[in-house]
This record gives C-alpha cells, sequence and structure tokens, in this order.
C-alpha cells in the first residue's frame, strides 16, 4: 500500500476522486503544523502501519527567493530540517546542543520510494528541482525571516509538515518522499502574488501521474 499524506483536504481536491477509485494507494489528512501532523501520521501508522510499504508527503511550499526554487516550481525533499527549533536570541537562533537534541539533525530522503519518484517524474518529462526543505511551526511572513532560513539551512523551501512526516516515518522504519510545489515566495507577506489554487493543480498532476504508475507497476509484478 502507498499511503500519501496531506495537511489540508483542499491541497488534495483535484485528485482525490480518482484516489478513491484506485487499489492500493490510500490517502490520509494529516492537519497543519508540524505537532498535529506528527501525532495524527503516528496514531495512523500505529493503526495500519504494516501495510504501508511507503509514504509520499504532497502539497505546496514557499520558496525562498534567490535559492533557486520559483513560483509554481515542483521541489522534491534531499532534506527536512526544524527551522524553529532552538534558542532564540537577538542576534538569530542559535542551535541547542545536539547531543541532547537529535531530532534537530537534519532528515536525510535517501531510500528507494524517493528513487522510483524520480525515475517516474523524469520519464513521463515532468519537470522538478532537488532542494532541501525547512518545516517551520509559524510560516515566514518576512524576506528578512526568509534570507535567514535559506542561509543557515542551504535551503529552497518552507512548509509545516515535511519534517514531521519524515520523523514519524522513520519511528515505523517506512521509505518516505515528499514532492511540493512552490505556491508563494517567501518575502514580505502579499498573497496577492500568491499562485495556490495552481499550485495546488500542479502538484496534483505530478502526484496522478506517479500514483498511476506506481500502482501499474506493483499489479504486474504480483
Amino acid at each position: 500500500m502507498l499511503l500519501l499524506t496531506v495537511a489540508t483536504e483542499n491541497e488534495i481536491a483535484p485528485l482525490k476522486e480518482e484516489l478513491a477509485a484506485t487499489p492500493g494507494v490510500d490517502l490520509f489528512v494529516t492537519g497543519m503544523g508540524p505537532v498535529t501532523a506528527a501525532a495524527s501520521l503516528a496514531s495512523y501508522l500505529g493503526r495500519c502501519g504494516g501495510s504501508i510499504k511507503g509514504v509520499l508527503n504532497i502539497g505546496v511550499a514557499g520558496a525562498y527567493p534567490g535559492s533557486g526554487p520559483t513560483l509554481l516550481d515542483l521541489c522534491l525533499a534531499r532534506q527536512e530540517v526544524l527551522g524553529d527549533f532552538g534558542i532564540c536570541m537577538t542576534e538569530g537562533m542559535r542551535d541547542f546542543d545536539p547531543e541532547i537534541a537529535g531530532v534537530a539533525a537534519p532528515l536525510l530522503f535517501d531510500n528507494g520510494l524517493v528513487s522510483r519518484l524520480k525515475t517516474i517524474l523524469q520519464k513521463n518529462g515532468t519537470d522538478f528541482i532537488e532542494a532541501n526543505f525547512v518545516t517551520v511551526c509559524c510560516c515566514s511572513g518576512t524576506t528578512e525571516r526568509g534570507r535567514f532560513l535559506r542561509d543557515k539551512f542551504g535551503a529552497g523551501c518552507e512548509n509545516m509538515e515535511g519534517a514531521a512526516v519524515a520523523l514519524a516515518c522513520s519511528h515505523f522504519a517506512i521509505p518516505c518522499a515528499e514532492l511540493r510545489c512552490v505556491s508563494n515566495m517567501v518575502e514580505d507577506r502579499d498573497t496577492g502574488k500568491w499562485q495556490l489554487a495552481a499550485a495546488i493543480e500542479k502538484i496534483c498532476v505530478a502526484t496522478g501521474v506517479f500514483v498511476r504508475e506506481y500502482v501499474a507497476a506493483a499489479a504486474s509484478s504480483t
């Protein structure tokens, strides 16, 4: 079973009817934010994890200007990190001692599911950018904050659930991949510039491409 996770219902709406009719694929809406996502997904995997062969986390993201990704680019996570886990100081944010805060270490996406996702997208002519992702509790609303996180983590974009989903999957030894579409740039907040609907449509199209081929390959191997 392939599990698709998404933070909100609207981020999967264009694909939901097709998924409901596709065997071998399940959908789980985690809720927004790292705490809700980690708790809800861990509970789900505790009940159903034995049947899950891989988890694909999808959704939208904000891209850091000057990092590479821009509006409506598809981004594939190389790693996830908790962006606001640390000590907030006047001059910025300091990390906790790594010996007592292992969760702060980057969560790497290096497994067979990621390889299959890349292969299928490339085969179908779907362009994507590989980037480091940052998961935040409080989404960045200023250019200054975006630059800080971009430079601190060498990151391309941010979201609010990716590290939580990856961490939950790691506890259950389930391969995880993350694919998002850029809906906005991380700059002084102006939602009038956002392209949320177009980003949702694009991530759902790309996810549909992957799911159809993944399911077909699984069926042919049985």
